[in-house]
């Protein structure tokens, strides 16, 4: 479990049940001044430092209006710096206690496109894939007239065709292994003058 995992146990806690009195590194800040830490820790890239700082701020005035800015603050300097888990951590607090009614496209949009770039490599992981296809359908279902439709689509498009390259090896592989059946199962056909996802050479070692 990585540190940046960790940093999501006491943050589940305290945002949950904030508590004054269960800090124990309390510095007593005012609330514009914890908000203010925060902003300069971004600014400086220690997001680690932030993520405290929000914990402090959060235990210490639950009820601050700098809370709201500070959440999407910290979901899109975890989700510049790739942190995709803690972004979506961030995005999910804000949107079940801040979002407006006219956000939600834009938030449902959000997390299917940071669920996309966590799917970096290529023919595994076949249940997340078809999670983020799932993802898609609904999102296209629910607001077919969202400005994020065609981004949405587009990311339906690519997660599809991967999932049938995946298809293939899969076929392939139960192939080399004498099992008819199971390579007919999922034998599919890949579209004509499509191109299989990149993988980097040294991470092929590792396929099929």
């Amino acid at each position: 479990m990585t540190k940046k995992t960790l940093l999501l146990l006491p943050l589940l806690f305290f945002i949950g049940c904030s508590s004054k009195n269960e800090v124990t590194h309390s510095e007593n800040l005012t609330a514009l001044s914890w908000h203010y830490k925060i902003y300069k820790d971004i600014q400086n890239t220690n997001l680690d430092q932030a993520d405290e700082d929000f914990i402090s701020l959060e235990a210490e005035h639950p009820a601050s209006i700098y809370i709201k800015t500070d959440l999407l603050n910290l979901f899109l300097a975890h989700q510049q710096l790739k942190e995709y888990d803690l972004a979506l951590f961030y995005l999910n607090e804000y949107e079940k206690r801040y979002a407006s009614v006219q956000e939600i496209p834009w938030i449902e949009y959000q997390k299917i496109k940071m669920n996309y770039l966590k799917y970096s490599n290529p023919y595994t992981n076949q249940q997340m894939l078809l999670n983020l296809i799932t993802m898609c359908d609904n999102y296209l279902k629910k607001y077919p007239n969202s400005n994020f439709s065609p981004e949405v689509s587009t990311i339906l498009a690519k997660a599809e065709l991967t999932n049938k390259y995946l298809d293939a090896k899969i076929s392939n592989l139960y192939k080399k292994l004498d099992k008819p059946k199971a390579s007919e199962l999922y034998k599919v056909k890949i579209p004509n003058n499509s191109k299989p996802p990149v993988i980097p050479w040294y991470k092929k070692l590792f396929y099929w």
